[in-house]
């Protein structure tokens, strides 16, 4: 069996900029360089936004269109779901879609609407002849509540399958961040496991299987070790990994990553944008360059090559610094960065996060009812 794994797609990202495009463009020609396969998991992050609006879910429908009319022999087993014909698309929510308890988020609306089927502490059987393969899914939860969230769900490898877990988490120790989620608290006995969210693909093992992180479609972020972006194809061989290959995509923007030192002057960094500039790009290439010399004047280059390359620089970045976006492109909108403000401060005063959170979201997006119910129900 074939499996493809398109992770962290972020339909909507930089809309309304020279960028908008990118995660439709990225995501046209991963599907289409997966219609060769059974199955095709997304491990979530597959909007920018937990409410996208009408617009970026009409190509987000538009573009599953495909798989839904390839012919394939995998099945799903025993669960009474919309999706009858095509290869099946199994999904999770990420960080990005996650919405508070009741709430719809847009995976499930894509899976109501019978483009996907979309997983949260369950699973779903598959299979293609002799083959069985079990697909189980946690979708993103608060990392500090993964532990907690992991326990109660226990999940457990269903018998004559190749079993998967899929999650979307900030998993230690592939990232550096507060409430990582060990890599040991994930629970052992599965075949294969595929984490989202972390933006570099990476092939790892644990517990004597392979742990992969297809990592993002789209260059939402560029480091020094994060210039390149693509999607991973798995083949199964009975209970066994064959194959494990990172596709990248062909019609993508070029992503540069550079630092220059405190004596470099704008000279030397015109230098290296003219050495990118007359190289034959489809695409208008991304640059992100590191400047120690905070009194130089980037506007000026910016202006001079804004028609030549998208610019982004960083004055004397910490050497784990992560630049993720131009302003207009920021991930986090004024709510979450008052959500990590509002959860900073009930740590510190030892009060109920998850509830308070949950005021929090509801408030945000308008649902002044359900706070109130919740309130009086305590």
């Amino acid at each position: 069996m074939k499996i493809s794994i398109i992770s962290d797609i972020h339909m909507g990202f930089g809309s309304e900029t020279v960028r908008s495009e990118d995660p439709y463009t990225a995501f046209e020609e991963a599907l289409e360089k997966s219609l060769d396969c059974d199955l095709i998991i997304l491990p979530g992050d597959i909007f920018d936004s937990r409410t996208p609006n009408v617009d970026v879910l009409t190509r987000a429908m538009k573009l599953l269109q495909k798989p839904l009319l390839t012919e394939t022999k995998a099945e799903v087993v025993g669960k009474n779901h919309l999706l009858r014909k095509g290869i099946p698309v199994i999904a999770i929510h990420g960080t990005h879609e996650r919405r508070v308890k009741d709430l719809l988020n847009p995976v499930q609306a894509l899976e109501r609407a019978g483009f996907l089927i979309y997983l949260h502490c369950n699973n779903i059987v598959l299979e293609k002849g002799s083959e069985r393969v079990a697909i189980h899914g946690l979708s993103t939860v608060p990392d500090q509540y993964t532990e907690t969230v992991l326990k109660e769900w226990d999940p457990k490898p269903v018998d004559g399958c190749f079993n998967i877990l899929v999650t979307h988490q900030s998993i230690a120790p592939f990232l550096f961040a507060q409430h990582l989620v060990p890599l040991e608290s994930l629970p052992r006995g599965f075949d294969l496991y595929i984490n989202g969210h972390i933006h570099g693909s990476k092939k790892a093992e644990y517990a004597g299987v392979p742990f992969i992180i297809p990592g993002s479609l789209v260059p939402t972020q560029i480091t020094k070790d994060l210039t390149k972006h693509s999607f991973c194809k798995i083949e199964l061989e009975g209970k066994a990994v064959k194959s494990i290959d990172f596709i990248e995509l062909e019609n993508q923007r070029k992503v540069y990553y550079k630092e220059f030192e405190e004596k470099d002057g704008l000279g030397e960094i015109e230098n290296y944008l003219n050495q990118i500039t007359p190289e034959a790009h489809k695409l208008k290439p991304l640059v992100k360059i590191i400047v120690s010399n905070k009194t130089l004047p980037m506007g000026e280059l910016i202006n001079k090559f804004q028609d030549k390359v998208i610019l982004y620089y960083k004055k004397d970045a910490p050497e784990n610094d992560i630049e993720p976006r131009s302003i207009e492109e920021r991930t986090e909108s004024v709510q979450e960065l008052s959500k990590k403000l509002l959860r900073q401060n009930l740590e510190n005063l030892k009060l109920d996060n998850k509830k308070f959170e949950t005021i929090f979201e509801l408030l945000s997006e308008g649902k002044k009812e359900k706070v109130i119910e919740l309130l009086e129900n305590g």
